[in-house]
């Protein structure tokens, strides 16, 4: 008996077939009901977790600054934001006052085009919206360093501001556990210098892991963001068709947490490592330096000696980090010798890089894409095949793996948790 199976590609999707003498698991991010967004956020912001409501913390201040992702991440904004302001609104502030910015990190600069889809026309007409300048100097101010070390470079609008607010989602991440909480300030709105330091611990901590809510860099993100002002938070929980089936309001910190909790439930799929793993970077498609996510999904799903299928449409290329792409081609402690010798450019890439050669270490890794082309794969190390040779790009795997070998399909790779037992 053959099996079909469907993978999202962007906005379209692809298939490939396997017989019955490979045991299949597919793994889809969990269902729960839909929330009534307009509801549960007034409920939320009259009875924010670890805070008092918004519109006391914001009587009497001059300056509000309201934080948000970008368009790398689908949190509806252009839903929350209107809410956001009639409170702040409420509490005297008026819309020539409030600032929005952007936390890009190191992506690329939205278009307007792209700010207007993300905050909503009303608000984008209203409201300045600015996008975060991660290496110019000029937009930063330095505010010592960590007690681990790491420097602080802030952007001057959340320095500036009287009350800083954030409003994210919350979905596993490499290295910081789950995104959402203090990480719209890191690496969201500080300089490369901040960010390189948080992602190359990585090479310091083996509990850095896809997650793990407990680790280093979460703490560091935490410490960083409670430093350079970060009030109060919206995080958004989104399942699989990108509706919104949780929300937590208020401290960065206990409002994220009980986040997280919630996000486990739509997140963590149980699953036991199988010799091949095919796996869409879906809904991380915008480039590679996204679409690399869904490797780290893969990484605990696939035997060690196994192989990863990682199918993307990598829709602007290979990114902001080019030498990320290079740097993949190298092992491990490769990298990490260059890094020592100052021989790496791109430092954030490097720290990309390192987190893929982890992986590299446990199995061979496969490119089904249209959105880089052979030169680029070989770069990294990798085979490409076209979407359309997806099904020989399995055949070819499993004939490798030889016969009866085990198969996970991972439809949402970029944000799915595989718990293992």
């Amino acid at each position: 008996m053959v099996q079909t199976f469907e993978l999202p590609y962007g906005k379209e999707s692809v298939r490939f077939e396997l017989g019955s003498n490979h045991p299949v698991t597919q793994a889809n991010l969990n269902t729960l009901p839909e929330i009534d967004l307009a509801g549960d956020l007034d409920k939320a912001l009259d009875k924010p977790i670890g805070s008092i409501p918004l519109e006391e913390l914001a009587r009497g201040v001059k300056s509000v600054l309201i934080i948000c992702d970008d368009n790398t991440r689908p949190t509806p904004a252009h839903l929350i934001l209107p809410s956001v302001l009639e409170r702040l609104g409420a509490a005297g502030v008026g819309r020539e006052n409030i600032s929005i910015l952007i936390a890009g990190g190191s992506h690329r600069p939205m278009t307007d085009e792209e700010l207007i889809e993300k905050v909503g026309v009303e608000v984008y007409n209203s409201v300045p919206v600015y996008n975060h300048e991660f290496d110019n100097k000029e937009k930063l101010v330095h505010l010592g360093e960590t007690k681990n070390g790491t420097p602080i470079w802030i952007n001057k609008m959340v320095f500036d501001a009287d009350l800083v607010l954030a409003v994210g989602a919350i979905v596993p991440h490499r290295y910081c556990g789950w995104s959402g909480g203090g990480k719209i300030i890191q690496p969201g709105v500080c300089g490369e210098e901040t960010t390189i330091a948080t992602h190359l611990m990585i090479t310091k901590d083996e509990s850095i892991t896809l997650g793990n809510i407990d680790n280093p860099v979460r703490k560091e993100i935490d410490d960083i963001a409670l430093r350079t002002g970060l009030k109060f938070i919206v995080n958004a929980i989104l399942d699989a068709e990108q509706r919104v089936v949780g929300l937590v309001a208020g401290d960065p910190l206990q409002a994220h947490r009980a986040g997280v909790e919630v996000a486990k439930k739509v997140y963590g799929v149980p699953l036991q490592p199988a010799d091949l793993v095919v796996i869409s970077s879906f809904p991380a498609d915008l480039n590679f330096w996204q679409a690399g996510k869904a490797l780290y999904s893969a990484d605990l799903a696939v035997k060690r000696g196994g192989t990863i299928i990682l199918v993307t449409p990598a829709l602007e290329g290979p990114g902001e980090h080019l030498e990320f792409l290079t740097l993949m081609a190298k092992r491990y402690e490769e990298i990490i010798a260059l890094l020592d010798q100052g021989a790496v450019e791109d430092q954030i890439g490097a720290a990309g890089a390192l987190a893929v050669a982890i992986v590299k270490q446990h199995a061979q890794i496969k490119l089904v894409t249209d959105g880089l082309t052979d030169e680029q794969v070989e770069w990294m190390g990798f085979k490409r095949y076209d979407p359309r040779e997806l099904q020989r790009a399995v055949s070819e795997a499993l004939a490798g793996l030889g016969e009866g070998a085990t198969v996970n399909v991972i439809h949402e790779g970029a944000e799915i948790l595989p718990l293992i037992d």
